[in-house]
């Protein structure tokens, strides 16, 4: 880091000790500023957000990235989350600036780099969160199965998850959200007020997976699953699948090493994400009175063990997920 762009650790945390709200412009094009905010327990990076920049899934718990609107101006901010961790987390943010800054990085590049450097490092090749893991399990077996339904193209291309604040994907006349769970009811968290709001004049419908855990010689590897899905995919596709794998997080191991197995403890169901669907949405708050401006973060859990599948389900991805949605 150079003493001329950033502040140096010393100030930073003379910074932090202040319990203050607090911004340090890094000079360098574009603009970056660090941040402190007390009042939610974070340190973040700043920067203009590019109009083809998608989603940034970190793969980590107290690393993370989310989409703002500054003064009218679309913005990413990568924000620390854990106080613990903050002298490293700086440390990190700033080698982020440096990338975007010096190296000509888009945020989300300069964000995957970084993390897969410091991941050889100090975290071992493949390695994610146990939710991101599951999740990332689920995604790659639906996209597997539109892989033989629809062909490599426009399943790789509909595939949004890692790069898009958008549904996990994009399929023409549809958008999917998938879910996967380990639990023996099927029960999946949701992350956000707008996660199961259908994009405008295109239905939404969520994928649910149930997985359990696996003996040696059943199931798969999330490793494992990963080299089926590139096997797959000719040299073109493959380098646009293995950006996106890249963004969701995945650091790359190989398919032999270790790890955990999972295998289906039911059939995939499909459900039309509609005005009958028990979700919370912007609209159904505000109809209820709450002031959305003073609600910065949501995340509940839905039980959909009771709830019979949707009727009408369209026909390819009802034939995809029963040739290709078990493992």
């Amino acid at each position: 880091m150079s003493d001329n762009r950033h502040l140096d650790p010393d100030h930073f945390a003379e910074a932090l000790s202040l319990g203050v709200p607090f911004e340090y412009p890094i000079v360098g094009n574009p603009r970056l500023s660090v941040f402190i905010n007390p009042n939610r327990q974070e340190i973040g990076l700043r920067a203009p957000r590019a109009s083809q920049e998608g989603k940034i899934e970190t793969g980590l718990t107290h690393l993370r990235c989310r989409s703002v609107l500054l003064a009218s101006k679309q913005a990413i901010e990568v924000v620390v989350d854990d106080p613990d961790m903050f002298a490293e987390g700086y440390a990190i943010l700033c080698l982020v600036a440096d990338r975007i800054q010096l190296a000509g990085r888009s945020v989300s590049a300069a964000v995957t780099e970084t993390i897969r450097s410091l991941g050889k490092l100090l975290r071992g090749r493949g390695s994610l969160s146990s939710e991101r893991e599951v999740g990332l399990f689920g995604e790659l077996v639906t996209l597997r199965s539109l892989i033989s339904c629809l062909g490599s193209e426009d399943a790789v291309g509909g595939w949004l998850g890692p790069v898009a604040e958008e549904h996990d994907f994009s399929l023409g006349e549809i958008d999917l959200e998938v879910k996967s769970t380990l639990s023996e009811n099927r029960e999946h968290w949701i992350s956000s007020l707008t996660q199961l709001v259908p994009t405008v004049g295109k239905p939404l419908w969520l994928v649910s997976h149930q997985l359990t855990a696996a003996g040696p010689s059943q199931g798969k590897t999330l490793a494992e699953l990963v080299s089926e899905v590139r096997a797959m995919l000719d040299d073109i596709i493959l380098a646009d699948f293995d950006r996106r794998l890249a963004a969701a997080g995945w650091r790359g191991a190989p398919a032999q090493d270790g790890g955990r197995r999972f295998r289906s403890r039911t059939s995939p169901v499909l459900y039309l994400v509609d005005e009958t669907f028990p979700r919370l949405t912007p609209a159904s708050l505000a109809g209820a009175g709450a002031h959305l401006s003073f609600i910065t973060e949501v995340h509940y859990r839905l039980d959909l063990s009771a709830m019979l599948p949707s009727h009408h389900t369209p026909s390819y991805l009802r034939s995809a997920l029963a040739s290709g949605g078990i493992v």
